[in-house]
């Protein structure tokens, strides 16, 4: 099976796919023992000395079903992207996965077809585009609400969560095996509203900050926050101490309060990284928190006194 050619009444290669609720979608499955368990994680697998062009994102989002296309993604994808869908769900990582790209088609692929309708008419949460050496896409996308349906060309497939988790992971793998990025961005251009990452962990790791700032004030008023830009040689105190001083709120009553410190930046590869501020340390992820000790500590309560 070839390449799909993008044409207007495929607005522009945009296929949706339509997804389970997270709390019912296998979200937390772990894609290598889910569908498409069988393909490898070998950067260096299924890489291409010359991958052609990189494929980019659509312009636009298809609701239903297209007839005229296959049911599933078509083999010889050479690169996939994360793209954005319904604004704000998720944000797209600036680097395109260009190895192990089958592995990505095979967690949408085995997925099994399902004949239901779905009458649920939300924009998806996220899309994800195939692209071929000869320019040519492909693009399907999931959706984490109470439509239990990936929508792939002309089928409605089941369960988005696995396939988002095999890009996740794999494009986590490609970047291990290149030299780790420094960031281009500063700390001033940091916004202590920057939302917290949705749907793409482990990519945002607040173990991989490169540039970052300490937030403090009310949480429902993050634009009127004082803050304090960490350095470089704080931050990586930070960073280790991460790995060793956390704990878990899960089943754990946490009263809400009002005010508190939180953590914003950037890692090297650009995607943005939010610490929630909790009511015993700062979120890493799900119910893991961070609790700064010793010199963390210390450097976390110097930068709140100095922040501006």
């Amino acid at each position: 099976m070839g390449p799909v050619k993008r044409t207007a009444g495929w607005a522009l290669g945009a296929v949706v796919a339509l997804a389970l609720a997270a709390g019912c979608d296998g979200s937390t499955d772990d894609p290598g023992a889910g569908p498409g368990s069988g393909a490898t994680t070998d950067p260096s697998a299924s890489a291409s000395t010359d991958p052609g062009p990189v494929v980019t994102c659509p312009d636009d989002v298809a609701l239903d079903p297209d007839p005229a296309l296959p049911d599933a993604v078509p083999d010889g994808a050479t690169s996939v992207r994360l793209c954005a869908a319904a604004p704000g769900e998720v944000t797209p990582p600036l680097d395109a996965l260009t190895t192990n790209v089958s592995g990505v088609v095979q967690a949408v692929n085995d997925q099994p077809v399902v004949t239901r309708h779905c009458s649920d008419r939300q924009l998806p949460t996220y899309q994800l585009a195939f692209g071929y050496p000869d320019g040519t896409s492909f693009v399907v996308a999931g959706r984490y609400t109470e439509c239990g349906e990936l929508l792939v060309g002309s089928a409605r497939r089941a369960r988005a969560a696995p396939v988002l988790d095999r890009f996740v992971r794999a494009l986590k793998t490609q970047r291990a095996g290149l030299p780790r990025p420094s960031s281009s961005v500063r700390a001033a251009d940091l916004d202590c509203a920057q939302p917290p990452e949705r749907f793409t962990w482990p990519l945002a790791d607040p173990t991989e900050l490169a540039v970052a700032v300490l937030c403090v004030g009310a949480i429902d008023e993050p634009a009127k926050a004082r803050r304090a830009t960490i350095g470089s040689d704080d931050l990586a105190v930070l960073e280790r101490n991460m790995a060793t001083s956390t704990t878990s709120t899960e089943g754990m009553f946490c009263p809400y309060n009002p005010r508190g410190r939180w953590i914003v930046g950037v890692n090297g590869w650009g995607d943005p990284i939010t610490m929630e501020a909790g009511c015993v340390g700062f979120g890493l992820h799900g119910a893991e928190v961070w609790i700064p000790r010793g010199r963390a500590r210390a450097i976390v309560q110097d930068l709140a006194s100095r922040a501006r």
